[in-house]
């Protein structure tokens, strides 16, 4: 008997497994022609994977006119019809999500529209949980896409339908938090910005302990207050700097405010014979290479390939207010990148970079009000993550 390890008490019996196309009309869209500026800036939504992202959509970001719905592949699908995005070589493939409205999609959508006795957001949610596996269904070409005709092969196991809606409602419930958890997470995000930006332009000053005023802010450059340091890559041809107890680190590896550890180390002898330094422990790991203003802190001593300009502070300068003045001048710093082949900021750019320093006192004040924001934001990611893995957890017992 197929039935999953998880079930409401109220049902029992087997499951009944079937494809997609013996459940659901399996449809693609189209693009109207560019060229032809009647067919678009219309009223009717036009939806393209990008769109598609575990979601209900309620809005596209462009829309066609009924000449270009009448003159194209494109179609109006209803509104809960699942869409799956059938190309893309990264994430996008095998993505699925629902139409909140009626809309046309581009030909890179399949359209699954299901007869009435399966409900929507069963199957939604049973083809969500599946995303990996639908994903290595892709074809062999040079490029792995879906097809209409693969999704039509994708077997479904499923109850009768009322046991369908009430999987599909609990599972929304879980949806809901996370939502409602992600949305806590871009608002204490955005707050963050706007009280940096607040706090470095001096719109918000906080007072000594005593309630006394601090003083006027320093104006300098960042070569006053910090050393600025590069790093560099030991010969790969020589295994005898490699694999050894000294941490390098590269800009990929740089996605979090404290780092300390890396992928690949190198070793005392790949340190001196290269142009890598080691680095204390407080430096601000910059990445000035292609992906530039990535920051991080260094809590351990650590060395940098030669996609960094790293920060450190001297006396006058608290590395963490420092950490988050580059993270709020991110775009000023892009801005004085250049190169033809990928954008570059060297040491002599960074160096007369003005900024306004406040006496350590309310340099430590600052600091602490944005890391506690900081921790606030990533007890939200946690519970984030956490909310996924539980459901996760719930969609592998609830599904057969």
């Amino acid at each position: 008997m197929v039935a999953p390890k998880l079930r409401f008490q109220e049902f029992d019996g087997a499951w009944s497994n079937s494809k997609i196309d013996d459940i659901a009309v399996v449809t693609s869209g189209g693009t109207p022609s560019r060229s032809n500026l009647t067919f678009w800036d219309g009223n009717i939504p036009w939806v393209t994977t990008s769109l598609v992202d575990f979601n209900i959509i309620q809005s596209a970001e462009e829309f066609i006119t009924q000449k270009g719905l009448d003159n194209s592949s494109a179609k109006l699908f209803p509104k809960n019809t699942i869409l799956m995005a059938m190309y893309g070589q990264g994430i996008t493939r095998g993505k699925v999500a629902i139409l909140g409205i009626d809309a046309t999609t581009n030909q890179a959508c399949a359209a699954i529209k299901l007869q009435s006795n399966y409900d929507t957001q069963f199957i939604f949610q049973n083809l969500m949980s599946r995303y990996e596996e639908i994903r290595d269904l892709s074809n062999d070409g040079g490029q792995k896409n879906l097809s209409a005709g693969i999704i039509k092969e994708i077997e479904v196991n499923y109850p009768e339908k009322r046991e369908q809606i009430k999987i599909a409602s609990f599972l929304s419930v879980v949806d809901e938090k996370i939502s409602q958890l992600t949305q806590k997470h871009q608002l204490l995000r955005e707050y963050k910005q706007g009280m940096m930006q607040k706090l470095f332009s001096q719109q918000i000053r906080f007072k000594a302990d005593d309630g006394s005023e601090f003083g006027e802010w320093e104006n300098t450059v960042l070569g006053d207050i910090a050393d600025i340091v590069g790093g560099g890559t030991p010969s790969t041809n020589n295994q005898a700097y490699w694999s050894g107890d000294v941490v390098w680190l590269t800009p990929s590896e740089i996605n979090q405010k404290f780092i300390g550890e890396s992928k690949r180390t190198i070793s005392e002898l790949g340190v001196q014979k290269s142009s890598a330094k080691k680095l204390p422990i407080g430096t601000i790991l910059f990445t000035s290479r292609a992906t530039i203003g990535e920051v991080a802190i260094a809590i351990a001593e650590v060395t940098t390939n030669q996609g960094f300009q790293s920060f450190i502070s001297n006396e006058k300068t608290f590395n963490e207010f420092l950490y988050y003045w580059i993270v709020n001048n991110k775009k000023s710093f892009i801005e004085r990148a250049s190169g033809s082949t990928f954008l570059e900021i060297s040491k002599s750019k960074i160096q007369p970079m003005e900024i306004s320093l406040p006496c350590l006192e309310e340099q430590t004040k600052i600091a602490n009000f944005l890391s506690a924001i900081d921790q606030k934001i990533e007890v939200v990611a946690q519970q984030i993550e956490q909310a996924k893995q539980w459901k996760k957890g719930l969609l592998q017992q609830m599904f057969v």
